[in-house]
């Protein structure tokens, strides 16, 4: 099956005072059609810069190198006549928190009909109808009547539904979720993952789903990719680095979970902070928190290597 995405060796640098630091350090993953990749890791990783890069959102002055290949064609070679006619047509994005994501002066029904007006040459009417026939498959009972209203009049849930509706309604061929379940209480989280799978289904697309909760990739996504300090440091099936993590770091993300079933018992936090940008250790930029260091990770960089098939980890108590 042919890859949707091809990412490799991209690097995402912003200026800091006189200087420029690499917020993003050489990320590569693939992901074929229909796959649900999730990127997990603690704030600050990289992983929403990272989906910034693909949706060619980055602000001017950051520095992008590296190659990000959408169904063949370099996005970082395109021009930005090209971006705009993939950007929210063949990919789109599911923003952290509809209430800001959406613009609260203009109605629902034109928010969601300004791609169809742009990318699929719809007339007003056909926007509207459409727009009504999206939210009616996103859930939306009274849809006829929520195209004309806005976003504050809104539950959470229906405006995270809207933010679904106005992500598929070009019918796009990868879908980036930033924390689509942020600040949503568990009943209505758990339907939105519902929907997106739905969705995603009915449309054949590829979904990266970018998050901090494990429990979420879990149940959403069949491939993870675990980030580190602006870089990749564990990659595989799920059910591969779920219940065979190989780097210190996922083991470390798994433990700080609470169980719920069996003895209560203290979680297993992971000492220390996220390294800041300018200040990225050498080596192995977990080492100074691992409990398994060793002397070659703080003077080296270890190899992505492969573990078992279809399973990669970036560490030297794992290489062969």
């Amino acid at each position: 099956m042919a890859n949707v995405v091809e990412v490799s060796g991209l690097q995402v640098e912003f200026p800091i005072g006189d200087s420029y630091c690499k917020a993003v350090r050489g990320v590569s993953f693939n992901m074929s059609e229909g796959q649900k990749l999730g990127l997990v890791g603690e704030s600050g990783c990289g992983k929403s810069v990272t989906a910034l890069a693909l949706m060619s959102l980055l602000p001017p002055l950051a520095k992008v190198s590296g190659t990000i290949s959408f169904l063949g064609k370099n996005l970082l070679e395109a021009t930005e006549a090209e971006r705009q006619k993939i950007r929210g047509n063949q990919i789109s994005m599911i923003f952290q928190e509809p209430m800001t994501s959406l613009n609260p002066v203009h109605r629902i029904g034109d928010q969601i009909g300004e791609s169809l007006l742009l990318h699929k040459g719809m007339s007003g009417a056909e926007a509207r109808q459409e727009a009504i026939r999206l939210l009616e498959h996103v859930g939306i009972a009274r849809a006829a009547q929520v195209v004309d209203e806005y976003p504050h009049q809104l539950s959470g849930g229906m405006r995270q539904r809207v933010m679904i509706a106005i992500a598929m309604a070009c019918h796009p061929s990868l879908l980036i979720a930033d924390e689509p379940t942020t600040a949503l209480d568990v009943t209505i989280q758990a339907q939105i993952l519902d929907l997106m799978q739905k969705v995603a289904q009915d449309f054949g697309t590829s979904i990266l789903m970018i998050t901090h909760n494990l429990g979420v990739v879990a149940e959403m996504c069949d491939h993870v990719a675990v980030m580190y300090a602006g870089n990749i440091v564990e990659q595989g099936e799920v059910r591969q680095v779920f219940h065979h993590p190989a780097h210190p770091y996922t083991r470390g993300l798994l433990n700080s979970l609470p169980g719920i079933t069996g003895k209560r018992s203290r979680l297993q936090p992971i000492e220390g902070n996220v390294p800041s940008i300018r200040n990225i250790p050498d080596g192995c930029a977990f080492a100074p928190r691992c409990r398994e260091a060793r002397v070659e990770c703080r003077e080296g960089v270890p190899p992505f290597h492969q573990v078992e098939p279809g399973h990669r980890s970036r560490c030297f108590a794992s290489a062969p």
